[in-house]
C-alpha cells in the first residue's frame, strides 16, 4: 500500500482532499495529512512517504523548498503540486525538478485522482524494472562477493582477534563505506525457495542484493550474501555522519523495507523478510546486533513469511553471545533448518551425520556438535523449564551432553530428534506468544486512543514493526483489515456516546477521532444508513 501525505497550510484544504480521497474507490491508499511544511517534514521523518500533494506556496518554507527536502530523503516520492495562482515559471521549475505533475486548484477533484493514479503507476512500473536482473547478471560473473562474503564474515566473528575495520581494507575491498562512521545493519532472508537450481536461486539472491542496492543507492550502501538464503546491508549516510542525517538514514532504511519486500515479490517471485536495526551501530558494537537481529529473525511473527521488523534497542541491551560450536559448516547448516522449520530435513541430516564416522573420535565429534548447537537453542529459547518435551532438569542436560548416556548410536540419534522437537515446538510456541502479545497491545493502545492518531506509522512505533508489515500481520492473525477494526471500534463508542452522553455531534467526532463533523456524519450513515442525528433520535 503507497502512502500519500497531504502538504497546505489551509486546514479546510487539507481535511477536504483528504476525505474526498479516502471516499474515491480503487485508491489503496495510506493517507496522512500535514497542516505546515514542518509538519510534513516530521512525517517525512518518520515514514517512508510514497507520494506527496503539496501547495506550492506556504509560510516559511514554500513548495519548491519543501521538494527538495523531500527528494533528498525519499528520492522515489512522486510529488504533485497543487496551486490557486498558475504560474508558467514556477511550474516549470517544478516539473524540471522532479515534481510529477503541477494542477491548479480550480481544475478540480477529478485532475487531482487522475494525477495521483499518474503516479501510483509510476511507482509501480519502477518496482517491475528489469535492470536489476541485468545488474545481477553483471555482478555474478565477479569474484568480488566472495571476498566480501568472507570479510562481512570476519567482522560479524564475536570472538575473533581480527583486526579493526580500516578505511584502507574497505578501499582495497571497494567497499562504499567509512571506518569512522557507524552503520545501520538490515539482515534479508529469502523465506522459501522453489524448484530452483542451485545456479538460478544464485543469481536471485544476487537480483535480491541488487534490488536493495538500488532503493538505498542515496545512501553509501555494502550488501554480500551470507549463505543461500541470507544477504546483509551495511549503510551509512552519504555526505557526513551528524545526528540529523544518521536518524533520517534510519527511518529511510526502516522505510524503504517494504518497497524491497515488494519489489522481490512482484519482479522474482520470492518471499522475502527483512529486520533494520533501531539505531546506528560502531564497527565495534555490529557482532552483537547482528546476533541480535538474527535472533529476532529467527523467532520471528505471524507465519515467519514476508517479516519486516525493526529491531528493539531494548532487546538487543544485556544479551550475551553463546560462543561458537564445533564442526561449523554442520552447524551453520543445522542452525539455518532450525531457524527455516524444516524438521524434517533437520533429522536426515543429523541422521547423515551421525551414521558418517567410522571412528568413534569423529563421532563423538558430530554428536557434541549437535547437542551443543540444540543446548544452546533451548537455553536461548529458556527451554529449561518448560513444559512436555523439554529439557526439564539438570538429568536432561546430563543426558544430552553425556554420550555415553546412549548404549548404541540410534538411541543417541532419537535423543538429539527429541530434543531437536522441543526446540521447534518451543520456537512456534514463543513466535505465537509474541505474536498474541502484540495483537492485544496494538488492540488495547486503539481502544485506549479512539480519538488520537491512528495512523499504519504512529500504531507501527508502539509495537516497532514496518507499518506495512504490521497491515499484512494483523489481517494475517485477525483475519480482519487493521482499518476496518479501528472503524468499528470508532462506530461502537459514537453510537455509545450518541445513546449515553448529551455531547454535541462535533464533539463526539473528536472523541472518535474523526477532525470534521462532516466526514464523521457520511462514515456513520454509510455504516448503518442512518445519521447521527436520526441515531440518536431511534434510540
Amino acid at each position: 500500500m503507497n502512502r500519500l501525505l497531504i502538504v497546505d497550510d489551509e486546514k479546510f484544504t487539507v481535511d477536504g482532499l483528504y476525505e474526498m480521497i479516502e471516499d474515491t474507490p480503487g485508491l489503496e491508499l495510506d493517507i496522512y495529512r500535514a497542516y505546515s511544511p514542518e509538519e510534513a517534514l516530521e512525517w517525512l521523518s518518520r515514514t517512508k512517504i510514497d507520494i506527496v500533494l503539496s501547495d506550492v506556496r506556504m509560510p516559511g518554507m514554500t513548495g519548491l523548498e519543501l521538494q527538495q527536502r523531500i527528494v533528498a530523503q525519499w528520492p522515489r516520492c512522486k510529488i504533485i503540486f497543487l496551486t490557486g495562482i498558475h504560474n508558467l515559471e514556477t511550474a516549470q521549475l517544478a516539473i524540471r525538478t522532479g515534481s510529477i505533475d503541477y494542477i491548479l486548484k480550480t481544475e478540480g477533484d477529478e485532475a487531482i485522482i487522475r494525477s495521483i493514479r499518474k503516479a501510483i503507476d509510476s511507482l509501480a512500473a519502477e518496482s517491475e524494472s528489469q535492470q536489476f536482473m541485468l545488474q545481477a547478471r553483471e555482478q555474478m560473473s565477479r569474484a568480488l562477493p566472495l571476498l566480501h562474503r568472507d570479510w562481512l564474515i570476519e567482522v560479524l566473528e564475536p570472538h575473533a582477534a581480527h583486526p579493526p575495520v580500516t578505511d584502507e581494507k574497505l578501499s582495497e575491498l571497494n567497499i562504499p563505506l567509512q571506518a569512522g562512521l557507524p552503520v545501520i545493519p538490515l539482515i534479508g532472508r529469502v523465506d522459501r525457495w522453489g524448484d530452483e537450481g542451485y545456479h538460478d536461486r544464485a543469481l536471485l539472491l544476487y537480483a535480491v542484493q541488487n534490488i536493495a542496492s538500488e532503493y538505498y543507492s542515496s545512501l553509501a550502501v555494502f550488501t554480500t550474501s551470507l549463505d543461500m538464503h541470507h544477504f546483509v546491508c551495511l549503510l551509512q549516510p552519504a555526505g557526513g555522519a551528524d545526528p540529523e542525517r544518521l536518524r533520517d538514514a534510519v527511518s529511510f532504511a526502516q522505510g524503504t523495507m517494504e518497497s524491497i519486500q515488494q519489489t522481490c515479490g512482484k519482479l522474482l517471485k520470492l518471499p522475502v523478510s527483512l529486520i533494520c536495526a533501531a539505531q546506528p551501530a560502531s564497527w565495534k558494537q555490529l557482532p552483537r546486533v547482528y546476533e541480535g537481529m538474527k535472533k529476532r529473525l529467527l523467532v520471528g511473527l505471524g507465519s515467519k513469511d514476508r517479516m519486516l521488523l525493526i529491531q528493539d534497542e531494548r532487546e538487543e541491551s544485556g544479551q550475551p553471545h553463546a560462543a561458537l560450536p564445533p564442526l561449523r559448516t554442520l552447524t551453520a547448516q543445522l542452525e539455518r533448518l532450525l531457524e527455516d522449520g524444516g524438521e524434517e530435513e533437520f533429522a536426515e541430516v543429523v541422521k547423515h551425520y551421525i551414521a558418517l564416522p567410522n571412528q568413534f573420535a569423529d563421532y563423538a565429534l558430530v554428536y557434541y556438535a549437535i547437542a551443543n548447537l540444540l543446548l544452546s537453542q533451548l537455553t536461548q529459547l529458556g527451554e529449561e523449564h518448560s513444559g512436555e518435551g523439554g529439557l526439564k532438569d539438570e538429568a536432561d542436560v546430563d543426558t544430552l551432553m553425556n554420550l555415553s548416556a546412549h548404549q548404541t548410536r540410534e538411541s543417541a540419534l532419537r535423543y538429539l530428534l527429541k530434543t531437536a522437537s522441543s526446540v521447534y515446538a518451543r520456537r512456534k510456541s514463543m513466535q505465537n506468544e509474541r505474536t498474541h502479545q502484540i495483537i492485544a497491545r496494538l488492540q488495547q493502545y486503539i481502544r485506549s486512543n479512539l480519538g488520537g492518531d491512528l495512523s499504519l506509522t504512529s500504531l507501527s512505533e508502539i509495537v516497532y514493526l514496518n507499518p506495512a508489515y504490521l497491515s499484512v500481520l494483523y489481517k494475517q492473525q485477525t483475519g480482519t483489515n487493521l482499518s476496518e477494526y479501528i472503524a468499528e471500534l470508532r462506530l461502537e463508542k459514537a453510537m455509545e456516546l450518541l445513546t449515553a452522553t448529551p455531547l454535541k455531534i462535533h464533539e463526539i467526532a473528536d472523541r472518535v477521532g474523526f477532525e470534521t463533523s462532516g466526514y464523521f456524519i457520511r462514515f456513520f450513515k454509510k455504516r448503518i444508513q442512518l445519521t447521527p442525528q436520526e441515531y440518536r433520535a431511534r434510540e
